[in-house]
């Protein structure tokens, strides 16, 4: 089966605020530089989200079904569906940062 080809960057998202964003994210050394610098940026609350929803395309990934993944998480429906969709048919970054992740476990 072909590979899809991956949606294309929202044009609403890129502007030099968000670039700037990026460039910052990319100059991280470390996970406690990571660690610190969303602290600063966003709640507790933003940062458990994003994680969360990392670890729902993780499990989506692996084959995983809504009900185990919402038990494993605490993720809503809402918010699985939503990740499975960007899984299938967003820009491709889930499965970029998948892939890298497992690189670096293996």
């Amino acid at each position: 089966m072909p590979r899809r080809t991956a949606a294309p960057i929202h044009p609403r998202l890129r502007d030099p605020l968000t670039n700037q964003l990026c460039r910052a994210v990319l100059k991280l050394r470390t996970v406690d530089e990571c660690y610190r610098f969303l602290e600063d940026l966003c709640t507790v609350r933003e940062i458990r989200a994003l994680a969360v929803r990392l670890e729902v395309a993780r499990l989506l990934a692996a084959g995983w079904k809504y009900e185990a993944i919402a038990r494993r998480t605490g993720a809503s429906s809402a918010t699985i569906s939503r990740v499975r969709r960007f899984l299938e048919y967003g820009a491709d970054g889930y499965r970029m940062i998948l892939q890298r992740l497992k690189t670096v476990r293996d």
